[in-house]
């Protein structure tokens, strides 16, 4: 099963909420996968690709 993990962040840098919500979900024993969305959030993308047991980073741009 996988679970998508929704990132906590203020459009430049990742909350530490994030890590420790991959690390509990990473427990499930699936993959695991996260959604930054926001306007901007590139970096924070990269910051949340180096989390250990993360799959995949999904992006939504929008400045809504």
């Amino acid at each position: 099963m996988a679970v998508l993990v929704l990132a906590d962040h203020d459009n430049s840098s990742l909350g530490d909420a994030t890590a420790k919500t991959v690390t509990a979900a990473a427990k499930f024993g699936g993959d695991v996968d996260i959604l930054v969305a926001g306007s901007g959030v590139a970096d924070v993308a990269a910051a949340a690709a180096k989390i250990a047991g993360v799959r995949k980073v999904l992006t939504a741009e929008s400045d809504a």
